[in-house]
């Protein structure tokens, strides 16, 4: 099969034609992907800030079709659209059973180290393995997925919006409904307009708060956040002019949560400056390896304000999803319009580029369909 590789951090992303596929074992799905989005963790993956086994397929957001099934397979058929979720819940761990399906400790472990669930990639090269980038590897033709990490997309959703539920949206919505649970009328703060904070600023519209405030450098982007359901955008800088930016533009700069979607330290605590007294701030970015927040230790207990931590945005596959999808459909999650380049499989190095610079949003790679 094609596939874009990472064998060397200090490497350029290579496109080869000569990766082997399993074939599906017990519980397992044999998928031939049809789209899949180039997400921020790709970019950090790629170039070794986030240590990754190599080599790998690059590639964990994404949704495709059903080729064939393995031994007592059940829930899918062959033809079936899905999209992917690399940490499957398996039902029976301690996490799973008190309800945290997100937290899964049994798949933890394959988006850890890059493999499925048993403990092989499924993927090898002249014989050797092939990592999986975060237990996925999606930037591939055909590729092997647990059954419980697949949902079956409706028939009115294109298959390139489902993607984009396998990561990045998924993340920024669901670090929202999920992890921060804004009341109405409370003022939401997003840092970071890419897709991640533009789908996390749609999921507080969507949610009822009084006013969303996506917060990024980049001039275009907070122009697609005022057209995507945010109420005011600004640039942002340190926090004392963070302050006069949100008082200009919101006549108070108080905030209730704060939403950190770029993964940067500093930008943690930017955000724990901003919100009130009691207010959240959900940290959603991945941060690199050796990357430490910092906070003035008497604001921890005297502001009694609340920083959480946040994976994935608290997703449990089978549960949100279908609420995801129906947003999507009654038009309150306008996911197509995140999708502001498409490139083939063979354009994932200038993918890649395109994140690294901020331009646009989503870009979305066209494998087969």
């Amino acid at each position: 099969m094609q596939a874009a590789l990472v064998t060397a951090t200090t490497d350029p992303v290579i496109i080869v034609d000569d990766v082997t596929v399993d074939a599906p074992r017990a519980g397992e799905v044999l998928i031939a992907i049809e789209f899949a989005g180039v997400c921020g963790t790709d970019l950090s993956l790629s170039n070794g800030k986030m240590p990754f086994p190599l080599p790998m397929v690059l590639g964990h957001e994404a949704a495709g079709r059903v080729v064939a099934l393995g031994p007592d397979t059940e829930g899918f058929a062959e033809g079936d659209r899905v999209v992917m979720w690399m940490r499957p819940p398996c039902r029976t761990c301690r996490m799973c059973i008190k309800g945290h399906g997100e937290l899964c400790e049994r798949s933890g472990k394959m988006s850890a180290y890059g493999t499925l669930l048993d403990g092989r990639t499924g993927f090898s090269r002249d014989g050797a393995e092939v990592y999986r980038a975060l237990g996925i590897g999606a930037f591939t033709e055909q590729m092997v997925m647990p059954a419980a990490g697949l949902v079956a997309i409706p028939d009115d959703v294109p298959t390139e919006v489902a993607a984009l539920l396998g990561c990045g949206v998924a993340t920024g919505a669901g670090a929202v409904l999920n992890v921060a649970k804004p009341e109405p009328g409370d003022v939401v703060m997003v840092i970071g307009g890419g897709g991640v904070g533009q789908a996390a600023a749609m999921a507080a519209a969507a949610r009822g708060a009084g006013a969303v405030v996506v917060v990024d450098p980049v001039e275009e982007r907070r122009r697609q956040a005022l057209e995507l359901g945010a109420t005011h955008a600004v640039e942002g800088g340190d926090a004392k002019v963070l302050r006069g930016q949100l008082s200009e533009a919101l006549g108070d700069p108080t905030i209730d949560i704060a939403i950190e979607a770029v993964g940067r330290p500093e930008l943690v605590a930017v955000a724990h400056r901003a919100v009130r007294q009691g207010g959240t701030v959900v940290a959603v970015g991945v941060q690199a390896a050796d990357a430490m927040v910092s906070l003035p230790g008497p604001q921890v207990a005297l502001t009694h304000k609340r920083l959480l931590g946040c994976f994935m945005g608290g997703i449990d596959p089978q549960r949100d999803l279908p609420r995801l999808f129906a947003l999507y459909r009654r038009g309150a999650l306008p996911l197509d319009r995140l999708i502001t380049a498409r490139r083939p499989l063979a354009e994932a190095a200038e993918a890649l580029d395109d994140l690294a610079h901020a331009r646009g949003l989503r870009t979305v790679l066209q494998v087969g369909g």
